[in-house]
Order: C-alpha cells, then structure tokens, then sequence
C-alpha cells in the first residue's frame, strides 16, 4: 500500500517501526504547520473563537467517524495516559475492589491503578503471562473476575507481543460482573477496524502517534454513554464546561458531552495533526490496512521460522495484526536492533527481543529487506540455520 508521495524520505530506509512511532503523510503535517506558521506570524488574527472551536470539532468529527462512534461521546486529550488517569481516579475501586489486567502489559495501562491501590487499598490483578511472553491466556483474564471487579484494562493489541486480544469476549465477561472493558488502543487503532459501539468498549483510549499516523500531544478518548452519563471528572478547567467562551469564574455546568475531559488549552496543531491523519486513515479503509499489514506480518512469520529464529507473536490472523515479535538465540534484542539499523532497517528492541511493526507505507520488498539482514544475522546465531 506504499504512498510514495507522501513519504519521500522512505528510500533508503526500511522502516518497521511503527509500533513505536508512526511516520506522518506530508499532507498531515502540512496542515499543522500551517496552523502553527500563522498564529507564529499572526497571533489571534490567524485564530479567533470559531476558529478554536473548529480545530477540536473537525478532529473530534474524524475520530468519531473512523471508531463508529457518537461526536457527544469523543474527547480530545494531550495523551491516552492522561484519558486514562481521569477515567481511572473518577472510577476509583475502593478497598475490597479490583482492576484486572495482565502481566507484560503497557506499564501506563496499569500505574495508574496502582496508584490509586496506594490510597484506597484496591487491589490490582494481573494475569500471568508465559515466560516467553507469548499469548495471552484469556481464560486465566476472566478467572481473575469476580463481583469486586470494577473494570478489565487491557491493550487491543499487546505492544510486547503484537497479540490482538479478542474485544467481544473481553466485553462479555466484563458487563456480566457488572464491570467496565477499558481498552488501550494506541497499537491498534489505524491498523485493526474498530467499532466501539458493537465491541461493547466502555472507554476507549488511543494516542495519535503510532498507527492513527498523527503527531505527539494528541490522542482519542471515547466513553460509552453509560460512561459518559455518570463520569465527574478529576480535572476541570476552563474548557470543562458548557460555554467555556463566557470565562465566567463562578462555577458552571460541565459539558453533557465527552468534552468535560477537555480541561485545558492544548496543543491545537497536534489536534490537527489527528484528525487530519483520522481521515487519511479512514479513506485508506483500516480493513485493508488490516489485511495489508497482516499480509506482511504473514511473511516475515514465515521467514523468520525457516531461519529458526523463535517468533513470539501469534500465528493465527485473528490474534495478531501488523506487529511481529520474534527472539534471536544468544543476543539480546537491543543487540539485534542495532545491526538492523546499521544496515538501513528500523525496528525496536523490547527486553530480551526485537519487534517489528508494519504499517500501509510498507511492502514486500521492507520484508524481503528484513529477512535478508535476519539471513545475515543467522549465520552466526546460535541455534539457526540456513
């Protein structure tokens, strides 16, 4: 699905690292230049009230549009740590409650129960993952469910091992404990098709940077209307209410909607960024994107075994995506990253592993690219062979 017009700077370089950081179509990032150049020239002319207004709208219109979801219910928030961390203090489990997540998770997934576990004594309940970090059990998640659960918190798709968890069966198994499904979308959301209204996610979070293609300072929160009817959040502000224009400092009515997150000012470029790149996202269709990335997920799977190098990642289409894991015997993973980089491949270390990540600007040949390193690499790995 390569766009070379949008990506110039890609020759020459094979970059499978988008699990880190995305790269941005020059069309996203134009329009924030833009944005950023005129009020650097021009200040408030180049950006009155109605003009404010239109750049948390037009993205919050795009990344409602991309996840099927209601406007009302969409928030716009400097980072998916921060949506986590209101949705999480105004949650609060007490003492005899409990959040449930797994081992190996994102660590911002979890901090922040633990923090509140300091205060109110809540109990955080992690799943065991295998040694190898390979799949997760879902079974040994929902084990961990009872009636104290107050919600599950979990990843889409794992970032360790690029597993694509099963969003339906996560949402079941929350909703009959009474409890909340709290996804972390960041590695998933641009790449994986998500309908937040038929998967039966409570709170979704993604940030802007990796998949979605956007910039960093911006990311999508979205809250389910039994959410959003009873969520006071932690943090309010000038934008957290009604008519925040009024600047009226007698306390007001918070927004009905989604916005009542929306506390501060914030990075407007980077909101840009995000729903520009929601859009361009969108007219690519992520389901193709899906099968794309998958594709070539398929055959660097594939190569890598016929070197023996040990993949981590699912096999099956329907528990991965675009992100591969895999471990070269006798090196570590930061080890491997750095001969991938000297010889022009971009990709990520992760503990004692290296992670590869796909995206629509890649293609067979980024793969072909990969394994030929890997080939030169397996000449002296212990355990693989040619």
């Amino acid at each position: 699905m390569k766009l070379q017009s949008e990506y110039p700077n890609l020759e020459g370089v094979t970059y499978l690292n988008t699990a880190s950081i995305g790269l941005v179509p020059s069309t996203v990032i134009g329009k924030a230049h833009y944005f950023e150049a005129e009020i650097a020239r021009r200040g408030t002319a180049a950006m009155d009230e109605e003009t404010e207004v239109a750049v948390f709208e037009s993205a919050r219109q795009a990344a409602a549009s991309l996840l099927n979801a209601p406007i009302a219910n969409i928030a716009l928030t400097s980072s998916s740590t921060e949506a986590l961390c209101q949705v999480a203090w105004w949650l609060q489990p007490r003492r005899g409650e409990n959040v449930v997540s797994v081992e190996r998770e994102f660590p911002s997934v979890v901090y922040p129960w633990y923090r509140i576990a300091e205060d109110t004594r809540m109990e955080v309940r992690l799943a065991p993952a295998p040694d190898d970090g390979s799949a997760v059990d879902l079974d040994g998640v929902l084990d961990l469910l009872d009636s104290g659960t107050k919600a599950i918190c979990i990843s889409h798709v794992q970032y360790f091992s690029g597993e694509r968890m099963d969003l339906g069966r996560l949402s079941d198994a929350a909703h009959a404990h009474g409890a909340l499904l709290i996804v972390d979308a960041s590695q998933s959301a641009g790449q994986v098709p998500i309908d937040v209204q038929r998967s039966g996610i409570d709170v979704l979070i993604a940030g802007g940077y990796k998949f979605l293609c956007g910039t960093f300072g911006a990311a999508i929160c979205y809250l389910s209307p039994r959410v959003l009817e009873g969520l006071r959040p932690p943090f309010v502000g000038w934008r957290s209410v009604m008519e925040p224009f009024n600047f009226d400092a007698r306390y007001k009515t918070l927004a009905q909607s989604a916005k009542r997150l929306e506390f501060s000012t914030t990075a407007y470029a980077a909101a840009i960024a995000l729903g520009a790149a929601c859009d361009y996202i969108r007219d690519l269709e992520p389901a193709k994107i899906m099968e794309s990335n998958s594709s070539l997920a398929a055959r660097l799977i594939e190569g890598l075994e016929e070197y023996e190098v040990p993949v981590v990642t699912p096999k099956e289409p329907s528990a991965r995506a675009g992100v591969v894991t895999a471990r070269f015997p006798g090196y570590d993973g930061a080890q491997i990253a750095s001969e991938f980089g000297e010889r022009g491949v971009v990709v990520s270390s992760r503990g004692d592993a290296t992670r590869f990540s796909f995206h629509f600007y890649n293609t067979t040949d980024d793969v072909d690219e990969a394994l030929a390193v890997t080939g030169e690499i397996a000449r002296r790995t212990a355990g693989c062979q040619l």
